[in-house]
């Protein structure tokens, strides 16, 4: 049985893995599409996945032993897929310096959050907790994005759990 820390380690494996998928798919889409106001929890495609983008950045940040570096590229950038690829390409690249250093002890340290833009009110919210939210985070949006999708005839980039456990040599096939 693994440890916390390798579940969540993998479960972020899997979530940039997945991620790519949805890059590609909206990548797809033209951009009056990819920005149209959908009136979802966040306008448009692009607002959603720029959402959650954004929830795993300042969790990570928060969550991170190690300052994070200057991000390149315009932050007044007009909206498109190459400003979320770059995004993600930066965010993942934390990411997994973040999981690289993630010790069982690092679980219980606490991150402030203060009340104001994603907190109602000051408190101060277990690193374990952060990163299982931003799990929840994900999923949430992720199914988000897909009836959206869906709503416009786009085939969703399905990638769960159980296939990529498979591909990643987590699930074993019987032995004959």
């Amino acid at each position: 049985m693994d440890s916390e820390v390798e579940s969540i380690r993998n479960w972020f494996a899997y979530i940039a893995e997945a991620r790519k998928g949805y890059l590609d798919t909206l990548g797809k889409l033209d951009s009056a599409e990819l920005t149209r106001d959908r009136g979802a929890s966040f306008p448009s495609l692009y607002d959603i996945f720029a959402h959650s983008q954004g929830a795993l950045y300042f969790w990570m940040r928060d969550a991170a032993k190690f300052p994070f570096p200057e991000q390149a590229g315009d932050a007044n950038a007009p909206p498109s897929i190459e400003v979320l690829r770059t995004d993600e390409d930066y965010i993942q690249t934390q990411i997994r310096r973040v999981m690289a250093e993630l010790s069982e002890a690092d679980l219980s340290r606490m991150i402030a959050r203060k009340n104001g833009v994603g907190s109602d009110h000051d408190c101060q919210v277990p690193v374990r907790d952060a990163l299982w939210h931003l799990v929840e985070e994900e999923l949430q949006h992720r199914g988000e994005i897909n009836a959206l999708l869906w709503q416009i005839n786009v085939d969703a980039p399905i990638y769960n759990w159980v296939s990529w456990a498979h591909t990643a040599g987590r699930i074993k096939d019987p032995q004959p």
